[in-house]
């Protein structure tokens, strides 16, 4: 499927670069998000509105990992320390002995 970008005009939608899809063909148009930054407010405003506008939009953020993915991850991450904690004499020794 390919992307035709326009903008809208008095209700009709004006492509951006003409196309060769013939009369009547059917497209769905879906709307793109205003880049973020135009929906912050100004970083001096500590307003209420503002403050509450900030966590309007933190709100919509999605967790990048699912509560399964997160387990599996924390899983890893103590079963590493363990590892790293279990050789750490083994290290210790190996990286003093060109001292002694």
């Amino acid at each position: 499927m390919s992307t035709i970008r326009g903008t809208i005009r008095g209700g009709r939608v004006v492509l951006d670069t003409p196309t060769d899809l013939p009369d009547g063909t059917q497209v769905v148009v879906k709307l793109i998000r205003p880049p973020l930054a135009a929906l912050l407010p100004d970083d001096d405003d500590s307003s209420p509105e503002a403050i509450e506008k900030r966590l309007a939009l933190m709100d919509q953020f999605q967790p990048w990992m699912t509560p399964e993915e997160f387990a599996a991850w924390e899983k890893t991450r103590a079963e590493d320390k363990a590892f790293q904690l279990s050789q750490w004499e083994k290290w210790n020794r190996e990286v003093a002995e060109p001292w002694e």
